[in-house]
Formats: C-alpha cells, structure tokens, sequence
C-alpha cells in the first residue's frame, strides 16, 4: 500500500527526466501501430479522409438555413453534441496523424483510445440530428432543396464517423520499451 504512487492531473510527468546532459528527455514507454508501412498509411488515410469528411459536413450542415428546425430543441441539443464531439475528434486525430509512426505512452492514451469513443458520440450527435430534424420536417412540411442536403450532410457525418470508427478498432498497436 506504501507503495502506490498517487495519481496527479499529469502522471506521465514522472516519465519526462533530466538526462546527463541536464536537458529533459522522455523516459517512458512507446506505441508503434503493429502493421507494415502500407497498412499505417491506409489507416492515416481513412482516419484523416473520415475526419476531415465529418468535420467539413458538420460545419457546412451548421450554416445552412432550414428554417425554424434549427431553433427546436430537439435538433440543437444532439446538434451541439455532434459539433463539440467533431472538434474532440479533430483534435485527436490531428495528435494522432501528427504524432508520427511511434507515439509517446501518454500520447497514446489521449488519442487513439479516445478516438473510437468520439467517432460513436459523433455518430449518435449525428444520428439524433438526422432524426431531430426529420421528425420537425415531417410534422411541419417544409421540406425543400436546402432541408434535403441538410439531412444529407447529417447522414454523412454518422457515415464518416463510423467508418473512423470501424478504422480505429480494427488497429492493433504493440508497446515498445
């Protein structure tokens, strides 16, 4: 029990040391992706293209105009939770894309097991959107152009992120010491 080290806001400070040299330096655990280089490329590329493909029709699905169905509740709550889930889920996978063909342990656990946990929640933000905004369409019959490509871009989002998603799963990764 004496043992245990406490848990801080930061505990992989502790693997951050100075060296001999009295400059800090990275003492901790590594993340490698465990497949070839033609299998990390693939995954970076569906990862970059599912994010990037959400995040562009969430933004372009927030600037149309559809009338009152914006203003409802029940469109703008799980609107709200797909756009804060969007940006969590760029910023991730940016750190990810960004972090190169080993990751730092820490780095690691802020993003690719966070990853799959924020494409389902974009998916759902999404998904409740999509159902948010047909059951306001049905009930007021004002379905136009512009209320079509509104629901289109919400279906594409749900797409997009549960590709990112099925991605993210099927990655396997080994530690390196």
């Amino acid at each position: 029990m004496a043992d245990r080290k406490p848990r801080g806001l930061r505990p992989w400070l502790d693997d951050i040391q100075l060296d001999g040299s009295g400059k800090y330096a990275y003492k901790g655990s590594h993340m490698k992706f465990a497949g070839d280089e033609a299998q990390r490329k693939r995954f970076l590329l569906t990862l970059g293209l599912s994010m990037g493909g959400a995040a562009v029709c969430t933004v372009a699905a927030g600037c149309l105009d559809v009338g009152d169905a914006d203003n409802t509740m029940y469109v703008l709550i799980p609107y709200m939770i797909e756009v804060i889930a969007a940006v969590a889920f760029v910023w991730s996978s940016v750190r990810l894309l960004l972090g190169g063909s080993v990751l730092r342990s820490y780095v690691f656990n802020q993003t690719v097991k966070r990853l799959p946990v924020l494409a389902a929640i974009l998916a759902l933000g999404a998904a409740a959107t999509l159902v948010g905004a047909a059951v306001f369409l049905i009930l007021h019959q004002t379905i136009d152009a512009s209320t079509a490509v509104y629901l289109f871009l919400h279906a594409a989002v749900c797409a997009l992120s549960l590709l990112g998603w099925k991605a993210l799963r099927s990655a396997e990764w080994e530690s390196i010491e």
